[in-house]
């Protein structure tokens, strides 16, 4: 029998954060699988980069770059019971987020604050909470 084997930030709606320091700069990455029926959740995750981006600057730091990656999967059902096939759409897709923050001059734990806050509210936003 096969093990499956489930890693944390594979687990939807739980947030995952990694933090490194690469030379004189802070890089954290964070992760987030949520499902979603949001249309609008790319401007959503916009608008929580600008609020981290901000968070950074009034905490004395700079911002090296701030940037998110959005993988976006959903589900169609096409069936045949006669001649005719129908195709059933799902009203729900998956959306896996992929956020990396470089930042200089910020203390490492408050560039990891920064990143959870807009992960969280990003999840907060799409309805995965």
């Amino acid at each position: 029998m096969a093990k499956i084997k489930i890693k944390a930030k594979d687990i939807p709606g739980v947030i995952f954060i990694e933090r490194n320091m690469h030379d004189d700069a802070v890089v954290i990455s964070g992760s987030l699988s949520v499902e979603s029926v949001s249309g609008g959740l790319n401007a959503c995750i916009a608008q929580e980069l600008e609020t981290a981006a901000r968070l950074v600057s009034e905490s004395g730091g700079i911002i090296g770059h701030i940037k998110a990656a959005v993988s976006t999967s959903g589900m169609s059902m096409i069936s045949v019971t006669e001649e005719k096939a129908m195709v059933k759409e799902s009203p729900f897709s998956s959306v896996r987020i992929t956020m990396t923050v470089i930042v200089f001059l910020i203390e490492p734990e408050v560039a990891e604050d920064i990143t959870r806050k807009a992960l969280a509210a990003i999840r907060r936003k799409s309805g995965g909470e």
